[in-house]
């Protein structure tokens, strides 16, 4: 090989680290950007049904909180662990669901991203300020408020990483039936979008 055809080869080299350098860095922007607005969003929603409403709905508004991580870390994990060979199979017999299956699969680091780190974490952390929220309207009224804040926390911890754990194993060892399931799910709020 010549000289000039081996500089010519490692300015490519440089020229792709570049772009994959800069590729990752606009989608980590991108990401951290998208995470400041839907958790401030979700948190003002948060807010104002935990300090306007009843004990009740703060209450189902926690477990709906710790649901929502549950469920979207275990689609992460079913993402990064599937196999996408049948999902192709599948896609190609014109199973339901499959073909949007297939697009999550091949871009499962993103979608491992979204579901777990920005929406799982991001669920996280309004629920702690959201059972910090009950924690105060049960104070009022209690002496013992300081005990009932250290069991709430517990509490909603223990739910939030014991249905992780739970999930998790599920998500890995059935993950061609999460991901099916989540990409028909996925294809029929995309057919409604068409409709309207």
């Amino acid at each position: 090989m010549k000289k000039t055809d081996k500089h010519i080869a490692s300015n490519q080299t440089n020229i792709n680290r570049v772009k994959r350098i800069s590729d990752s860095t606009i989608w980590t922007i991108k990401i951290t950007v998208t995470t400041l607005f839907l958790s401030v969003f979700v948190s003002f929603i948060t807010e104002l049904t935990s300090s306007k409403s009843n004990v009740v709905v703060s209450i189902l508004m926690l477990l709906l909180l710790i649901l929502i991580s549950i469920v979207f870390d275990t689609i992460g994990v079913a993402a990064t662990s599937c196999d996408i060979a049948p999902l192709l199979i599948m896609s190609n017999k014109k199973v339901k669901g499959a073909t949007q299956a297939v697009i999550l699969v091949k871009n499962a680091e993103k979608v491992s991203n979204i579901c777990a780190d920005v929406i799982g974490d991001m669920c996280g952390i309004i629920s702690g300020s959201c059972s910090a929220a009950i924690v105060i309207m049960f104070a009022v009224n209690s002496p013992n408020d300081y005990w009932f804040s250290i069991i709430t926390s517990g509490i909603v911890a223990s739910l939030t990483v014991g249905g992780k754990a739970f999930f998790k194993k599920i998500a890995i060892k059935k993950s061609k039936e999460v991901m099916l399931f989540t990409g028909r799910v996925l294809s029929l709020l995309l057919k409604k979008n068409d409709q309207t």
